[in-house]
């Protein structure tokens, strides 16, 4: 398989398209509306989904036991989220309304910090005192898909195991696919739970869509044009024409995600100076909010207030990955060199 790919730029693009959805929504600006003419949080999302499948069915693959390949995730996904967690709690004393005292003898806070730390972020979202008069009082709505990850990471292994005892990989695959969809209908259709429907395993057949992808990936690259043509005609149809296709999204969606990104060469070498993303993703909606507190959209010009919202979530984001994220993915590679293997 070519190592050669543009998945940085892919998932930048997606925590762009993410951090401009909110901006839109959070923000309560009418001027800002436009911005959900070419923005969809869910669409970001999907994507991600899409692409952890199939890099971390590729980590999985090439790792060369379990415990390492937790241990790879979990120094991936943890410290930028538990240092967003802290920092999130300490610093929003600040801006609290309660006085820094009564913030942290509220008993609320230690709940945010407890349920948050344990990825359900949906049992207790918001701090004391803090955004209250938002459209949300949630201080990080976009944690929420940190726990479906996680949830990934955890049956990764075991669909692995049913397709290697089973041999039928194909069959594996697309049973959990059909029935991620069958799950994602009656919860969000049938019986109006959208907040149950997105959790696992709502979202999985976007991520078995990215296992599909890895274990068939010369056959894919073999018919790209073919594949792609289909791709777009179905996706086409779903959003144009009002066509059943729904059931067929993900994988089409699937295809074109990561066709583009061994396709789009001149994008390669998107990250070279770090990976910002997942910086980008954990911090944007609690400065979004922290500025729709203050009514910083209104009482200023609301796309100056736009770009600063923007740039303060980069350079939160490049303090992350420098910082943090960096440094213990260096600790994990230096921590493999040391350590001799053992036959």
């Amino acid at each position: 398989m070519n190592n050669k790919n543009c998945f940085d730029f892919l998932r930048f693009f997606f925590a762009a398209n993410i951090l401009l959805a909110h901006l839109c929504e959070l923000s309560q600006n009418n001027n800002l509306a436009f911005l959900s003419y070419f923005s969809n949080a869910i669409i970001g999302v999907k994507g991600f989904f899409i692409i952890s499948g199939f890099l971390v069915a590729k980590s999985y693959a090439n790792t060369p036991s379990l415990k390492e390949y937790f241990i790879k995730r979990a120094k991936r996904i943890l410290p930028a989220y538990i240092v967003v967690i802290l920092f999130s709690t300490v610093i929003f004393a600040f801006f609290s309304s309660y006085s820094f005292v009564e913030y942290f003898a509220d008993s609320n806070v230690y709940k945010y910090l407890g349920w948050n730390l344990v990825f359900l972020n949906f049992i207790h979202p918001c701090l004391p005192g803090l955004f209250d008069n938002n459209l949300l009082c949630s201080v990080n709505g976009a944690l929420w898909t940190l726990k479906v990850e996680e949830g990934f990471y955890i049956i990764l292994p075991l669909i692995f195991y049913a397709i290697k005892k089973s041999r039928m990989p194909l069959f594996i695959l697309i049973t959990l696919y059909v029935l991620s969809l069958i799950y994602w209908f009656v919860l969000n259709d049938y019986l109006n739970m959208p907040v149950l429907a997105k959790q696992l395993p709502g979202y999985l057949s976007y991520f078995v869509m990215g296992i599909f992808m890895f274990l068939n990936f010369d056959f894919v690259m073999k018919n790209k044009v073919i594949l792609i043509l289909s791709s777009v005609i179905v996706l086409t149809g779903y959003y144009l024409s009002g066509l059943p296709l729904g059931f067929l999204y993900p994988a089409a969606f699937g295809l074109i995600i990561i066709i583009a990104a061994y396709n789009l060469s001149f994008l390669n070498n998107f990250g070279k100076y770090g990976d910002f993303t997942y910086g980008l993703y954990i911090y944007h909606f609690p400065i979004i909010q922290l500025f729709r507190q203050y009514n910083l959209f209104e009482r200023y010009n609301p796309f100056i207030m736009s770009f600063a919202v923007i740039l303060i979530t980069f350079f939160f984001a490049i303090m992350s990955w420098f910082f943090v994220e960096k440094r213990f993915l260096d600790r994990f590679k230096n921590n493999k060199k040391q350590i001799p293997t053992i036959c």
